[in-house]
């Protein structure tokens, strides 16, 4: 298998793996938001279910926690590509967000203002 190969390979497999992260993170965050309005809507006490709210939440930090690690791995895999010579090795339609210069806070604004 050729070096690029091997990378579109990998890249299209941390896609889907941080799509399923994402995944994950929205189901359950979808869930925890339905629960109080269910709750309501049967007319329950908030001390019925507040365990497993609880469990939710921690089930949040932890998919929160994978998402920062596969973050991570995401970046620690592009400095492998380039150490095997494969400079660009482009795999979805995704894009990257721009490279932004730390300012500070401030933005420059039309005139030359700042803010």
């Amino acid at each position: 298998m050729k070096r690029i190969d091997a990378a579109r390979a990998g890249a299209q497999k941390l896609m889907r793996a941080e799509a399923a992260i994402d995944a994950a993170l929205r189901e359950t965050a979808e869930l925890v938001g339905l629960l109080p309005t269910l709750r309501l809507q049967a007319n329950l006490s908030a001390v019925i279910g507040q365990a497993a709210v609880d469990d939710l939440g921690e089930t949040l930090a932890h998919i929160l926690s994978a998402r920062r690690a596969i973050v991570r791995a995401h970046g620690g895999l592009q400095t492998v590509r380039e150490q095997i010579g494969c400079r660009t090795a482009s795999v979805g339609e995704m894009d990257k967000p721009p490279e932004i210069p730390r300012t500070g806070g401030f933005h420059a604004l039309e005139g030359g203002r700042a803010a």
